[in-house]
């Protein structure tokens, strides 16, 4: 080029990864970054503690709304919370609903599910709790508790056969799970009832289910260490065994595989989850979900001994669907790789302060919660995530930094008309919406086999403050293989890519530095 022409500063939407970092045209680095329904970056929402009073880590969180208040639940090693806040926003009383005569273990994972009962006209919370934290195969046998959703009191014992797995509602049933495929199925809208039926539906111990789409009644699909399984409920064989309910199971897989018993998670009728070894799916049959991005990436660097600590949260506002793992040595989910539902692309980022131990989408509240694993003076907090832009505990407010940056652009790897040449950039024109400053940095190498160079930081500043000589970023940046990183770290900062144009231009060609 002899004189500089505009360039878009564009990738394909979601983060590689995978392969070397030269290869692909998907962004190739990001932090706290997700991509909106028109495939462009933009920052991650921010987080405000409801709560810093949590007694222990919680391993296990559920929610029920009633007149104006979210009721969310939490287990721990010793504990059952409940905490409330209202549909406004504002956090409100926390009680301990732990049962009494718990079984406290440093590795209880607690599963929760909820149903009607027709006895008391109340909906029921039903939980269940065993050490399987350290474990997905345990076999050790817990109780299965009950109690009023709303209220602050303790819960108590059910009628039901202690299990090793956990509990899932198929209304009017509970059903509950465990060692050698065994499912036992509960007294219709009563949980208080011993088990009304128990049967094996596979050889290994089921350690996850839950309710399935079904036209003629409840219906439940179920994993287990080695297969997924389908129960729908049989009116005729029930009427046959005078009113004890029965179900019709049907192998979906003989041969699957499950990472964790909170890594599975339904999304608009479609259930996902992490195998041993890819990332699965079942829409009316099981096949594997495809990711070419970063499927590498979770598998060589998740700490395997860990596995149990995967959960799985949704965030539909932006259809996406997180697995929160412990990345390296870490004990404590520190990264979460990121699926995109609507535009089926993947991407991750670093979870913030010490990591996040248990996660919930509360369905009738917009915003998701995520407790972590830090120990303040006072306890474990209770986040509330995609709630301003900053975390913020009290009134104290920190800004939480985002970055994106663009794979590797050069006229030498352009599949049409490719030349030996190096680019340089002389201006930026930035299209943002923004709150704050972001930076522009641009990072240049000769050739694949170096470390890439940055430029001096440019500022991006915000429109409403800016000059006519700011309108432009001007800067100088030679190299064969260039790159775009754009970040914020400004109290209240926050950006949106639009259509940010580099003006380029060729020199010379070398191919060493």
């Amino acid at each position: 080029m002899a004189t500089p022409q505009p360039v878009r500063v564009w990738s394909q939407p979601g983060i590689k990864r995978d392969s070397t970092q030269l290869e692909g045209e998907n962004y190739s680095d990001g932090l706290w970054c997700r991509f909106n329904a028109r495939a462009l970056p933009r920052k991650i929402a921010g987080y405000q503690a409801l709560t810093q009073r949590l007694d222990e880590v919680v391993r296990g969180m559920d929610s029920f709304t009633a007149d104006l208040i979210n009721y969310i639940y939490m287990g721990s090693r010793s504990f059952m919370t409940q905490f409330q806040q209202n549909l406004s926003g504002a956090p409100g009383a926390q009680f301990n609903r732990t049962p009494g005569g718990f079984a406290v273990d440093v590795n209880n994972l607690w599963q929760f599910t909820q149903m009607q009962n027709l006895v008391t006209g109340n909906t029921v919370l039903v939980a269940h709790a065993a050490p399987n934290l350290n474990d997905i195969a345990a076999t050790t046998e817990r109780p299965i508790y009950y109690g009023d959703a709303t209220a602050p009191t303790a819960l108590v014992a059910s009628g039901m056969d202690p299990v090793s797995g956990g509990v899932v509602a198929a209304a009017p049933y509970i059903l509950a799970y465990g060692n050698g495929g065994r499912v036992d199925i509960s007294v219709a809208n009563d949980p208080t009832q011993p088990t009304a039926n128990s049967t094996f539906v596979t050889q290994q111990k089921i350690v996850k289910g839950l309710p399935i789409r079904n036209s003629t009644g409840p219906a439940v699909i179920l994993w287990s260490l080695d297969s997924v399984i389908t129960g729908f409920f049989d009116p005729a064989a029930t009427a046959a065994a005078g009113g004890i309910a029965t179900f019709d199971w049907n192998t979906v897989s003989a041969s699957s595989s499950i990472m964790s018993s909170q890594c599975v998670i339904e999304y608009d009728s479609i259930y996902y989850w992490v195998g041993a070894d890819r990332f699965l799916m079942f829409n009316g049959i099981q096949r594997e979900l495809p990711n070419n991005l970063n499927i590498d990436f979770f598998f060589k660097n998740l700490n395997f001994a860990q596995r149990q600590k995967v959960f799985a949260i949704k965030v539909p506002r932006w259809g996406e669907i997180w697995w929160c793992f412990p990345r390296g040595n870490a004990t404590e989910c520190n990264h979460a790789v990121i699926y995109n539902t609507r535009l089926q692309t993947w991407y991750d980022t670093p979870l913030p302060d010490g990591g996040r131990t248990a996660g919930l989408f509360a369905k009738v509240y917009q915003f998701p919660y995520m407790c972590d694993a830090d120990l303040t003076p006072t306890g474990f907090t209770l986040w509330q995530h995609e709630t301003g832009m900053d975390k913020v505990v009290g009134t104290s407010a920190l800004p939480i930094p985002a970055s994106i940056t663009t794979h590797e652009q050069s006229p030498v790897i352009m599949q049409q008309g490719a030349v030996d040449k190096a680019y340089r950039v002389g201006i930026i024109e930035p299209d943002f919406l923004q709150v704050g400053n972001i930076t522009c940095t641009v990072l240049g190498r000769a050739n694949a086999r170096v470390a890439p160079v940055a430029s001096a930081p440019l500022t991006i500043v915000p429109a409403p403050v800016i000059a006519a000589a700011d309108q432009m970023v001007e800067l100088k940046k030679n190299a064969r293989l260039l790159a775009f990183q754009f970040s914020t770290n400004t109290i209240g900062g926050d950006f949106e890519m639009g259509h940010v144009l580099a003006h380029i231009e060729q020199t010379d060609g070398r191919f060493t530095q």
